[in-house]
Order: C-alpha cells, then sequence, then structure tokens
C-alpha cells in the first residue's frame, strides 16, 4: 500500500502527459502504424495512473467485509479462508468497487480527451474528441460547431456515466437510500 499511495501522490495529468509524450519507438518498442496501437498505449499509461485508487478502494472494501460479524462467524465455525474471501468477502467488496469503476470512466474520458486535444492521444485515422476539438481550434469563429458538438458530447457522455455510477450506488448499497 506504500506504493500506492505514493501513486496517489503524483499529479496525475501532467504524469499523464509526460508518459504519453514518450515515443515508443525510443523504448525498443515498433513504430506507430495507424491509429489502434495509439488506442492501446492510452489504454496503458490510464491503467498504469489509475490503478491505486482502485486498488485503496478494494482494499479498504475487503477490509470492511472482513470485519463483519457474518465473516467473523464463518471463521469461528471453521470455514476456509479461501472460501470466505470468494463467497463473504469478495461480493460484499464487488459494490463499491463497481460504482467506483463507473465514475472512474467519466474520468478515464476527459484524460483521453485532453491527451488528444494536445496531439499526445487517439491518432487518426482513428476519431477522437479530443483531436476534434484540437481541429476545430483554427475555425471556431467561422464553424464554432465543429467545437460545440465535440464538447457536448464530451460534458453529456461523462455525466451519464456519472448518473449511471450514482444510480448503482443507490442500487448496491441500500444504506444510502435510507440516510439521504
Amino acid at each position: 500500500m506504500r506504493i500506492t499511495d505514493g501513486m496517489l501522490a503524483l499529479p496525475v495529468l501532467p504524469l499523464l502527459i509526460v508518459l504519453a509524450a514518450v515515443d515508443p519507438t525510443k523504448l525498443g518498442m515498433s513504430a506507430d502504424s495507424g491509429g489502434a496501437a495509439s488506442v492501446v498505449r492510452i489504454v496503458l499509461i490510464v491503467a498504469l495512473v489509475g490503478w491505486p485508487g482502485a486498488a485503496r478502494l478494494t482494499r479498504a472494501a475487503a477490509l470492511s467485509a472482513r470485519a463483519q460479524d457474518y465473516v467473523r462467524a464463518a471463521r469461528a465455525v471453521g470455514v476456509h479462508p479461501f472460501r470466505i474471501a470468494v463467497r463473504h468477502v469478495a461480493p460484499a467488496a464487488a459494490g463499491p468497487v463497481i460504482v467506483a469503476a463507473t465514475l472512474a470512466m467519466g474520468q478515464v474520458i476527459l484524460f483521453e480527451s485532453i491527451l488528444s486535444f494536445l496531439g499526445l492521444g487517439i491518432q487518426p485515422p482513428l476519431a477522437s474528441w479530443g483531436a476534434m476539438l484540437a481541429h476545430a481550434q483554427d475555425t471556431i469563429w467561422e464553424r464554432p460547431m465543429l467545437a460545440i458538438w465535440p464538447g457536448v458530447a464530451i460534458f453529456l457522455t461523462v455525466i451519464a456515466v456519472n448518473f449511471v455510477g450514482d444510480g448503482l450506488r443507490d442500487a448496491l448499497n441500500p444504506r444510502a437510500v435510507e440516510n439521504r
């Protein structure tokens, strides 16, 4: 968890920009042949930066579930620790992890859009909302809709994903609705 804490202490956006700016050919990887390799590269970069939050949340949910009375009762009866982990701890920890994953999807969309806007993300011929915004900069006064539609699409997608996460949070945690 100390490595996780160290990763969480780093500023995410500058770290993403630095990692995306690294030339894969200088690391001994093959040259980017088309846009598919840039998608894989961006996914790996975002995963490399995004895992600490998920790891911390998963650990906290597992520790919380492990402290529940039904888990202690199963341990007292002599149930094997692996069975306790699979049948009791994992399902209890799955709810918060699923909700956090849906809420993190909005951040991932924003990160990819930012990197593509800066020219470090998804490369043509593949489409990206950030790249669309970057290309619309030159003609913003003549054709403003070229910038408005990708911006609206990013906004609506992130909001929709956050609403799904809120709905999952309410559905998977009945006590959250009772406390409102």
